[in-house]
């Protein structure tokens, strides 16, 4: 694994990680915190898919570390974790392949049935379902462990 190209994705998904917090009027001593929230998320799910854990595990995995992380620091700076955790999370949104289920509907829909692109929709339909499940329960399972105060048996 190549460190040097590590450490540049993870900055580059700082970027829009601030970029959406600043859409989202995150006051600005925050948006440090999304930028690293964004690139530790990013950091952990490549770091997992380059050792063979799929795209879902790894990005339900990387959830739960940056809401863990957006409690942590929002309880020391005063901020509802959700400032920090929803823009944190903006870099491992399926963008891919909710475009490629997209094209493939429009396709079917242009020139009719088609076997390949109709595996294509189903398919990267499935992953952008299950990735954003993963995002939604990896958010919200720290604040219900932690607030929540019972422990999960």
């Amino acid at each position: 694994m190549n460190t040097y190209k590590i450490i540049t994705e993870c900055l580059f998904a700082a970027v829009p990680a601030v970029g959406f917090a600043v859409a989202f009027n995150v006051p600005p001593k925050y948006l440090k915190f999304c930028a690293i929230g964004g690139a530790l998320g990013f950091l952990v799910r490549s770091v997992m898919m380059e050792y063979g854990v799929q795209i879902s595990l790894a990005t339900f995995t990387a959830s739960i570390l940056v809401s863990f992380y957006a409690v942590l620091w929002a309880q020391k700076s005063m901020a509802h974790p959700r400032v920090i955790s929803v823009a944190s999370i903006i870099p491992m949104i399926p963008g891919v392949y909710a475009y490629k289920t997209m094209i493939a509907i429009v396709e079917l829909a242009d020139r009719g049935y088609d076997m390949a692109m109709m595996q294509s929709a189903v398919e990267n339909g499935l992953k952008t379902f299950f990735i954003l499940g993963a995002i939604a329960f990896g958010l919200a399972i720290p604040g219900l462990l932690i607030y929540r105060g019972k422990p999960v048996v």
